[in-house]
């Protein structure tokens, strides 16, 4: 599919923005397609472009100092739908996690610098930039004081009445894992809280 099709998924989001700029974000932009598990952020990478989701969804995983994987964010087309690697981009560092797609999967690909000098010269891509910059610290803040505050039983019942699509979209072990539990206490939670 030519790539203009895909760039408009992104413009139609931004209905003032200046033209000229929406043409130079187009020229500078890949079209990524990944196929289910395939890596776009690597563990110890330094990768500095963002990505926003055209269709599909990821997974971001934290390797943890024993060599395990746990789920730490997801990524959908409408939600979170963009992502970059924080440590290199903000710290300088490599990443201590990876984002793999949770199944087949269309990105567009930025280079961060680039696109940040974009959003200095158009003020609708500033703001369009820094309301998903807000929304994105928001839920992550959200999800973070709910996981602590509340019992697993308490923090699925939230999860399922703010957030379904998680469960239809991710598989139960990555759920799991992102709320801090086993897949079996999962299991038996969501039969507890369905009866």
């Amino acid at each position: 599919m030519d790539k203009a099709i895909y760039f408009s998924t992104l413009t139609n989001k931004l209905p003032l923005a200046d033209k000229n700029t929406l043409q130079q974000l187009e020229e500078n932009c890949s079209v990524l397609t990944l196929n289910k598990g395939e890596q776009i952020i690597k563990y110890q990478a330094n990768n500095k472009r963002i990505f926003f989701i055209v269709s599909g969804s990821f997974i971001r995983s934290i390797i943890t100092s024993r060599g395990e994987k746990k789920t730490i964010m997801f990524h959908t087309e409408h939600f979170c739908e963009f992502f970059k690697s924080y440590d290199t981009i903000y710290f300088h560092h490599k990443t201590d996690y990876e984002i793999n797609a949770n199944e087949k999967s269309i990105v567009l690909a930025f280079d961060f610098d680039f696109l940040f000098q974009q959003v200095q010269n158009d003020i609708h891509i500033l703001r369009y930039y820094t309301h998903k910059t807000e929304e994105l610290f928001a839920t992550i803040d959200l999800f973070r004081n709910f996981q602590l505050g509340l019992t697993s039983e308490e923090y699925l019942q939230w999860l399922y009445e703010k957030y379904s699509f998680l469960f239809q979209r991710f598989p139960a072990q990555n759920i799991a894992s992102f709320m801090g539990i086993t897949p079996v206490w999962l299991s038996k939670l969501k039969a507890k809280l369905i009866s």
